[in-house]
C-alpha cells in the first residue's frame, strides 16, 4: 500500500512496485481511480474508517509505504483542531501505521518517508506546541519529518515490525513549490538539477521490499540511522505523547 499515490513520487513508486509483480493499493485524497482508495491523512476519522474498511473487505497488506505528506505556506488547523502539517505528516502517519500493524500483525513491513530537512530540524518536547507565532514553513515541515524518523525507530523497538526510512532527496515535484515570489527563479535555476520521480521513488520501493530493518534508504543504497538522529528517550516520549493526544481526540490504541 502506497499513500499519496497521485503525487510524483507516490505514482512512480506504485508503477515500480507493480512492475516488480506486486499488487498495490494506492491512497488518495482525490476521487479514487481503479486500484486506489480514498484516504485523507489529515483526518483522524478518515484514517480510522479507511483501516476499518480494509478489514471489512478482508484485504491483507504486506507492505506499507507512508509517502503522503504536505508543506503549507501558512499556519492552520485541520478539522480535528491540530496544526495541519504536523497532523498530516506525523500524527496521520503514526495513526495509520499503528492501526495497520494492529490489523496486519508483525508481518507488515513499514517504510516511512523522511526528508533532508531533518538536518535543519530543531526538535524537542515543544514539538506539538505549534502556533501562528512559531510556525515556519520549512521548520515545521522538517520537525514533522524528524518526528517520523523517531517514530520509525520506536515502532521497530515496541512492535518488532520491520521498519525503514526512505529519503527521496530533492525531487522535481509540486512539493518544491513554496508559493513564494522566488518560485519561478527556482524553476529555472534549481529544478534542472533535481531528481526525477523515479529517482525519488527508488529508495522508497527498496525500503518497503527489503529484508533488513532500521535502515535509512537514499538513492540505491541504505545505511544505519545516523547517531545524530538516534534519541531513544525522546522517541519514547514522542510515542507516549502522541497516544495521549489521540486519546483526547477519542482514539484508543
Amino acid at each position: 500500500m502506497v499513500t499519496g499515490c497521485t503525487g510524483a513520487v507516490g505514482g512512480a513508486a506504485v508503477k515500480m512496485l507493480r512492475e516488480r509483480g506486486y499488487n498495490v493499493i494506492g491512497t488518495t485524497r482525490r476521487e479514487p481511480r481503479e486500484g486506489e482508495r480514498l484516504l485523507d491523512l489529515g483526518s483522524l476519522a478518515s484514517i480510522a474508517g479507511f483501516v476499518d474498511r480494509l478489514k471489512a473487505d478482508g484485504i491483507s497488506v504486506d507492505g506499507l509505504l507512508n509517502n503522503a505528506g504536505t508543506m503549507e505556506k501558512r499556519y492552520g488547523l485541520n478539522d480535528d483542531g491540530l496544526e495541519r502539517v504536523t497532523a498530516t505528516n506525523y500524527i496521520g502517519t503514526y495513526l495509520l501505521t499503528r492501526l495497520m500493524v494492529q490489523a496486519m500483525g508483525k508481518g507488515l513491513r513499514v517504510a516511512n518517508t523522511v526528508s533532508l530537512t531533518c538536518y535543519t530540524a530543531h526538535f524537542d518536547k515543544n514539538f506539538f506546541n505549534v502556533n501562528e507565532q512559531n510556525y515556519s514553513q520549512l521548520g515545521t515541515y522538517g520537525n514533522s519529518k524528524y518526528a517520523v524518523m523517531l517514530f520509525t525507530q520506536e515502532l521497530a523497538r515496541r512492535t518488532g515490525n520491520q521498519a525503514n526510512m526512505t529519503d527521496p532527496g530533492v525531487v522535481n515535484s509540486r512539493m518544491l513549490h513554496m508559493d513564494r515570489w522566488f518560485d519561478p527563479l527556482a524553476d529555472l535555476v534549481f529544478r534542472p538539477f533535481c531528481k526525477n520521480a523515479e529517482g525519488g521513488a527508488t529508495p522508497a520501493v527498496n525500503a518497503v521490499t527489503t529484508d533488513c530493518t532500521l535502515q535509512l534508504f537514499r538513492g540505491t543504497k541504505h545505511k544505519d540511522v545516523p547517531h545524530r538522529w538516534r534519541n531513544p528517550d525522546l522517541a519514547a516520549w514522542l510515542w507516549d505523547e502522541t497516544e495521549n493526544i489521540l486519546k483526547k481526540k477519542g482514539i484508543e490504541l
